[in-house]
């Protein structure tokens, strides 16, 4: 009697032993899932945030393209001393070191590099009316919306 309680009780160990087992492998494949999971949420957040920089600063460029062509439809060098003028000109100015406080956080690269370039050069009011000045300024942004571009898959397309 004494040999045949020795057995249940070791069969009954052995099957709660190989129980927990199986419990431990399912909770390890969950952790496994939820793991792969997190990574995949993390990395399109990531990707989403990053759209969202260049986006932002798309915009602020746009922003102070079109500041630059309003500025340049409105003046010209003949009436600098305007108070009109004077305040344009400061508005403009306030426009491009907002692009330039944005753009200097970026990895350096050459889309960040020919925005910067183009708009640090405002010297004086005559760069500032240069046409050619418009068109650097125009192919810097879209360099910019290039990486800003909205991924497809978000639109359902």
């Amino acid at each position: 009697m004494v040999c045949a309680m020795a057995i249940n009780y070791e069969s009954i160990s052995l099957w709660v032993a190989i129980a927990s087992i199986l419990v431990s492998v399912a909770a390890a494949c969950i952790a496994w899932s939820s793991l792969s999971q997190a990574k995949q949420v993390a990395d399109r957040d990531r990707r989403d945030w990053r759209q969202r920089k260049w986006f932002d600063l798309y915009f602020k460029a746009s922003s102070a393209y079109d500041s630059l062509d309003r500025f340049q439809t409105l003046h010209d060098c003949t009436k600098r001393e305007t108070a009109e003028f004077i305040k344009d000109w400061n508005d403009l100015m306030s426009l491009i070191r907002d692009v330039h406080t944005m753009a200097v956080v970026f990895p350096k690269c050459p889309v960040i590099d020919d925005l910067i370039s183009c708009t640090a050069v405002f010297k004086d009011c005559t760069e500032a009316l240069s046409k050619d000045l418009m068109q650097k300024v125009l192919k810097a942004m879209e360099g910019i919306r290039q990486r800003a571009l909205v991924d497809p898959t978000v639109l359902g397309g």
